[in-house]
């Protein structure tokens, strides 16, 4: 057991969470019967299918096998140790205990990173100094003609980078920083031997990531002509375009607080927000929504307003952002510009901060933004381009409990596609069959014997192993019998279990499986997840038999019978090694029809 792990501790954090309140601060879930459901934030889920008790304080997921309690799900879901995750579950639930500080484990350093943090943190004081020499007054300017004023400007640590490119390079490096660490943050290049700063001439647009460090900036030129209007920083070690969203670390505090947050195009959509009065906006600076994007607005568990641009473009980038919102199961509307093609920030300067609060509060849920959409555009040019959309809401109108809202919603899509209520229903149909077929359960001897025919002895095995740790998690005396008679399982991950479940029992009288299972999370152990995953599955099952002496026995009957055919078996597989064909036809044949002869089924 790790030093840093207090048995106690974790116990007090663990009977003072709810881990239904705590998932639910991460993913949207849903009361079903006495348990929850939510779509599985560790695959890529379509139906939900993790299954969280309220009652043994665990969750489960039937697809991909994750399991766990509280403080698993969020040492999984952020990527955190243990350790942390518990005094994060702590905090969510309210509960402080002086031991969650003194248990702080040293968060190892990368070195090559916090070299290039402290890099561009340096840099980015320097470029907010710049604008204000005498070179910066037309940085100064452009930003103050676009609004920006010094509240802007400091909150966004916004600034200007000197023409003299070397320069820039030349402080870094008296700062102490290498030509190593310079060229890795991503804002140099290489000119007749020189390192020079590629955002030179250009106003800076700091970007940060979650936890507010700079870790790369958007240049904007100054001047016309040929050269690109804005310069963003290549990818490096600490910046990936696709990992961050615009302004998320200022946005977070406000979003949770407002319970809403837009997600906008670019920076000045946000800063026009911004001065308008709304400070819980994020963008996408052009790039098209990622998985690790929509984990930042999962984390908020808020509702998502989606504000992109006014032309057919634009719209067609909100139905297609708005696709993967509803698939991953946030929350969301998407704001209607009713035609308006201008950016926000001309809203802002053209209109007042008035008018653009009420066009980005014009917010229609999806199914009433597409049919608007497509009925407006005429974007559907062929019969196929017009089924195509019909299939796309088809889980939408699936979804759709009400059948005089569901109906409504058919008949205004088949004015749209020009098909009639009978066809689209007939999809629908079609559509629901298909889902069903899909959720269906295919029956474990199935699965084993598709993978080989032989499977069925180790089936038979592994499944009665199953029962008898599933015993084991709830009654000590199955442990006792496990230790005694079976000594170890034939399957590793049980074994490991069944390991732990004896050394538990050596200094404790009564299970208590969430406790085991936050040992085995805290250990380590490369696989330890296998198991937390496994031990959950086998805990939550019912309908099980009640432990005695002769369920034991039997048992452990069917335990050494199954494992003398494996056995059996594997002597069969050697005998056959570097055989031909020919021959290991005759030798399978012969095998077979010793076991017919004992009885034993082909």
């Amino acid at each position: 057991m790790p030093g840093n792990y207090d048995e106690s501790l974790i116990n007090d954090v663990i009977k003072n969470a709810d881990i239904v309140s705590i998932i639910s601060s991460y993913i949207p879930v849903t009361r079903k019967g006495r348990s929850y459901t939510a779509l599985c934030p560790f695959h890529d889920d379509v139906n939900p299918s993790l299954m969280i008790s309220q009652d043994k304080q665990i969750y489960k997921c039937f697809v991909c096998g994750a399991g766990g309690n509280a403080i698993t799900f969020v040492q999984n879901y952020e990527k955190i140790p243990f350790m942390e995750a518990a005094r994060k579950v702590a905090s969510l639930s309210s509960f402080f205990d002086p031991r969650l500080e003194k248990v702080t484990a040293p968060k190892k350093v990368d070195t090559e990173k916090e070299n290039i943090y402290k890099c561009l943190e340096d840099l980015t004081l320097y470029y907010s100094v710049c604008l204000q020499s005498e070179e910066g007054e037309a940085a100064l300017k452009y930003l103050e003609g676009r609004g920006l004023d010094e509240k802007i400007q400091n909150k966004y640590r916004l600034g200007y980078a000197m023409q003299d490119g070397a320069a820039t390079c030349q402080f870094l490096s008296q700062k102490g920083h290498s030509i190593k660490s310079i060229d890795d943050s991503g804002i140099a290049s290489m000119s007749g031997g020189t390192l020079v700063d590629k955002n030179r001439g250009r106003v800076i647009f700091p970007i940060a990531d979650e936890d507010g460090r700079v870790v790369g900036y958007s240049a904007r030129s100054l001047n016309g002509g040929d050269e690109a209007k804005y310069v963003n920083t290549s990818e490096t070690q600490i910046f990936h375009k696709g990992d961050v969203l615009y302004n998320y670390h200022n946005a977070m505090g406000e979003a949770k607080l407002k319970g809403y947050v837009y997600l906008v195009e670019g920076f000045m959509d946000v800063i026009a927000l911004d001065k308008a009065g709304i400070s819980s906006a994020v963008a996408l600076m052009g790039t098209a929504l990622t998985k690790n994007q929509i984990a930042l607005l999962r984390k908020l568990n808020v509702e998502v307003r989606v504000c992109l641009d006014g032309d057919n473009p634009g719209m067609d980038a909100a139905l297609k952002l708005s696709s993967a919102l509803s698939k991953e199961g946030l929350k969301f509307r998407i704001v209607d510009v009713a035609g308006d093609t201008r950016d926000l920030d001309e809203i802002l300067a053209q209109d007042g901060a008035e008018a653009l609060i009420n066009h980005v509060n014009n917010l229609f849920e999806r199914i009433d933004f597409a049919l608007n959409y497509y009925q407006k555009s005429n974007a559907l040019k062929t019969s196929d381009e017009r089924r195509k959309l019909v299939v796309n809401f088809l889980p939408i109108l699936n979804s759709i409990k009400d059948n005089f809202e569901r109906d409504n919603y058919i008949y205004r899509l088949s004015k749209v596609v020009n098909f009639t209520t009978d066809s689209i229903n007939d999809l629908l149909k079609d559509y629901r069959k298909q889902q069903r077929d899909n959720n269906s359960q295919v029956s474990s001897d199935v699965l084993y014997k598709s993978y080989h025919p032989e499977q069925k002895y180790l089936h038979k095995l592994i499944t009665t192993e199953k029962e008898v740790l599933y015993q084991m998690l709830n009654n000590k005396d199955a442990v006792k019998f496990y230790e005694d008679n079976i000594w170890g399982f034939y399957d590793n991950i049980y074994r490991s279990i069944a390991e732990y479940l004896v050394d538990y029992y050596k200094t404790h009288d009564d299970i208590d499986f969430n406790d085991v299972l936050n040992i085995i999370a805290n250990s380590d152990l490369d696989n330890k997840q296998d198991l937390i995953n496994e031990m959950t599955g086998i805990y939550q099952e019912k309908d099980k038999p009640q432990c005695s002496p002769e369920l034991l026995s039997d048992y452990l009957n069917t335990i050494n019978e199954e494992k003398n055919k494996i056995y059996e078996k594997d002597s069969l597989s050697n005998s056959i090694s570097g055989k031909d064909e020919i021959e290991k036809s005759r030798i399978y044949n012969d095998y077979h029809k010793g076991r017919i002869k004992k009885g034993e089924k082909k």
